[in-house]
């Protein structure tokens, strides 16, 4: 099915919604307001000082508790705890047989987030993996990096895999990158919200948090020197899927606040055999729950497993 039609199919579907309301401006939580006001004095004493807290904050992702909506899902699920790389790593599965979907979530995400995936993935005759990246959720640590969380993917490889396919969101779509550049072989890849480059997010983070222009330059200095001058470019999502030739579906919404949707769609661009999306009134998070971004995401799944008898989620498929 063509990139046209997949849209075409989805904004059939999207326009049977109803529209939500106009926008409110979101109220700035304290904690951001006081960052703020801390990179404002510290850069004005020193951007050195600035730009090593903010080196630190960066790796530093938030823990949120796990919600209502994800409580019934975390309670049907199996968890074992795994140690990779020195690191306790809570894992998640549900569905005893079939091919194996792999779940990853974002920056200062938590396993199961993506957990409205699960029942319509296990419906389609599949069994479903998910994990806390190091640093979130149940998993141990305090801090963590993109190459932490590629490895504890290529780990959870070794130990369910093969793993048949890939559903990411946000962040979790760069380290899926990394890792599949490290030899992680899968049947296809669904991107949600994706980050295409890791300059963006740095963009982002410095406009956030206020970051002075000085503690920037120091901030992304210190970042080359752990990691190497090229580092922004090596870690950026659409240069690492160049490569790749494995189906791939990008969905982005176009009121996504966190990640522009055009990074979506340049990640889609640089993938070989990949489609795109565009979403609305769905935001960065709300796509998650969206039941036509998850029938889509299900349904190119299932389609892409080669060579297993995988049953169809309804007779109204999208992809046929």
């Amino acid at each position: 099915m063509s990139d046209d039609t997949y849209q075409a199919v989805f904004d059939e579907r999207a326009a049977k919604k109803i529209p939500n309301r106009a926008k409110r401006p979101r109220p700035v939580p304290l904690i951001l307001r006081l960052f703020r006001l801390g990179f404002f004095i510290s850069g004005a004493i020193s951007p050195q000082l600035a730009g090593r807290f903010a080196y630190k904050l960066w790796f530093t992702p938030t823990r949120h508790p796990t919600p209502a909506s994800e409580q019934a899902v975390l309670e049907t699920a199996e968890i074992v705890y795994r140690e990779i790389n020195g690191m306790n790593i809570a894992t998640y599965s549900w569905g005893q047989s079939g091919p194996t979907v792999l779940l990853v979530h974002g920056w200062s995400g938590r396993g199961t987030q993506l957990g409205a995936f699960v029942e319509p993935l296990i419906n389609a005759g599949l069994r479903v993996l998910s994990f806390d990246c190091p640093a979130h959720g149940r998993s141990s640590g305090k801090q963590t990096t993109l190459y932490q969380i590629a490895d504890v993917l290529l780990a959870l490889n070794d130990h369910y895999g093969p793993i048949d396919s890939v559903i990411t969101h946000s962040f979790g779509g760069p380290c899926l990158a990394v890792a599949m550049q490290r030899g992680l072989n899968t049947s296809s890849v669904v991107s949600l919200s994706p980050p295409g480059r890791t300059a963006v997010l740095v963009e982002n983070f410095a406009d956030t948090l206020a970051v002075p222009e000085k503690a920037v330059k120091d901030f992304v200095r210190r970042f080359e020197v752990t990691f190497g001058k090229n580092i922004l470019e090596e870690s950026s999502m659409e240069n690492n899927v160049r490569e790749l030739d494995i189906p791939a579906l990008v969905i982005h919404d176009e009121d996504d606040d966190d990640i522009p949707w055009h990074q979506g769609q340049a990640v889609a661009q640089a993938w070989k055999n990949a489609g795109f999306i565009k979403t609305s009134t769905l935001g960065h998070r709300r796509i998650l729950r969206d039941p036509s971004t998850i029938e889509t995401a299900v349904d190119f799944v299932r389609s892409n497993i080669p060579g297993q008898n995988v049953r169809s989620q309804n007779k109204n498929s999208v992809i046929s």
